[in-house]
């Protein structure tokens, strides 16, 4: 099988080298990631000026491209332009941080990678590592769940296409999760906090987020709560965001 690996991290993140770790050995594999950081962006792309592609040699996964643009303009470059046989499956990750819930999942630039590959006929694996501030990911771990996982979503049905966001929970080193749930993601709001410098409000003022990701809604059932329970969190994503029961409902309008 031939795998495309991509990230919001960058090429030089762990959990991308992590990836190929659990993919390398078993799959052909190409690497197409952003030259830098890119989370948060969505499904952001570039449409107008350059996009600069460099062929790198990285230490632990040989050849890759680094492009300078989002997460998206790297599978649209690799099925285009990058890749020298048809792609059978996008990974994007292993993300530094889980992308749990349908906030995150609509901001995230991993899993914008992974709908992207839907998008154009592709199945797509988001995957994405949830971990508490002050704690090192245990990037090992993270391989070895990879490696597990991945063949068993890999062999799902066939020349259907699929999109799957995966997240791993928040442990300590040397621990393992308590199991794995097929969840619907959440659909609790993110804690909205805000603090605020003392300027004037009719003038200008400067905010910034100040929500704890720990303090948010736990709905059980979710993938929030799966994650927050120590388990392998594993959600189906739809590639159509139509909201199909109201086309019939019988909403008349006129201009």
């Amino acid at each position: 099988m031939h795998i495309l690996l991509t990230n919001d991290d960058g090429i030089d993140a762990a959990g991308l080298t992590a990836l190929h770790g659990a993919v390398g050995p078993a799959h052909r594999v190409t690497v197409v990631a952003p030259s830098g950081e890119r989370s948060v962006c969505s499904h952001a792309s570039t449409l107008d000026g350059n996009l600069t592609v460099r062929r790198l040699q990285h230490e632990a996964m040989g050849s890759v491209y680094a492009v300078d643009g989002t997460p998206v303009d790297c599978v649209r470059l690799a099925v285009a332009e990058l890749a020298d046989e048809p792609i059978d499956c996008v990974i994007a990750g292993i993300n530094r941080g889980a992308n749990v819930s349908i906030v995150d999942v609509s901001q995230s630039g991993t899993v914008a990678a992974a709908r992207e590959a839907g998008f154009c006929g592709i199945p797509g694996i988001a995957i994405s590592q949830s971990f508490r501030k002050g704690e090192e990911v245990d990037w090992d771990r993270a391989t070895k769940l990879s490696a597990l996982l991945l063949p068993q979503l890999l062999s799902d049905d066939a020349g259907v296409v699929r999109v799957w966001s995966v997240n791993y929970p928040a442990m300590s080193a040397g621990e393992m999760p308590v199991g794995v749930r097929i969840v619907p993601l959440a659909t609790d709001q993110i804690p909205l906090v805000f603090g605020s410098d003392d300027h004037p409000l009719d003038e200008q003022r400067a905010y910034h987020y100040l929500g704890v990701y720990e303090s948010r809604t736990i709905t059980p059932g979710t993938d929030v709560a799966a994650v927050f329970g120590n388990e392998v969190a594993v959600t189906p994503l739809g590639i159509d965001p139509t909201d199909f029961p109201a086309l019939t409902a019988g909403l008349t309008l006129r201009i």
